[in-house]
């Protein structure tokens, strides 16, 4: 399989849509939650989070077809408040979604990653955190394999029975 990762540009989205749609789902009953499918989507087109990061971001293609993306951003405050000293040389990955067609055990998540390390270590980056919540805990394995060490908990991060779990790269 030849696997592309490039830098997103405004066309991806549309195909990235129906990639997340599989993911963002309520942990409880299953359904979409569209408004953080349009929040992700206008964050790919550059809007500030929240807390008033720009996300980066990349996607990754099969045969031109996009089907998958990974973000980054300065981590934000629950993040910078769990890491401490290491949050400020630091950056947090977000948004990691793959088609359910191209993902588990096929390289895509592997090869987005690899674009982000590449990224973030070429702009003096030192670390890579990440936090996933209870919806994406079929994705926790990834992040084991991956990252340097699994570092605890966040709780709370997502609400009730939302704690998340936290990793970190040395880049």
């Amino acid at each position: 399989m030849n696997i592309r990762t490039r830098k997103l540009v405004e066309n991806d989205i549309q195909y990235l849509k129906p990639v997340l749609k599989q993911h963002i789902r309520d942990r409880d009953t299953g359904e979409v939650v569209e408004n953080e499918v349009e929040d992700v989507i206008s964050y790919m087109k550059g809007a500030q989070d929240a807390e008033s990061r720009v996300r980066t971001y990349y996607v990754a293609e099969i045969n031109d077809k996009v089907i998958g993306c990974m973000a980054y951003a300065e981590p934000d405050k629950d993040m910078r408040k769990h890491f401490g000293e290491n949050s400020s040389k630091s950056v947090e990955l977000l948004n990691a979604f793959v088609s359910v067609d191209h993902y588990r055990g096929k390289g895509v998540g592997k090869m987005l990653l690899k674009a982000v390390l590449h990224d973030t270590k070429s702009k003096g980056y030192e670390y890579l955190l990440v936090c996933s919540g209870p919806r994406y805990k079929q994705s926790w394995g990834f992040y084991d394999r991956f990252f340097d060490e699994n570092t605890g908990f966040i709780k709370e991060k997502y609400g009730r029975d939302g704690d998340a779990k936290t990793w970190i790269k040395k880049l």
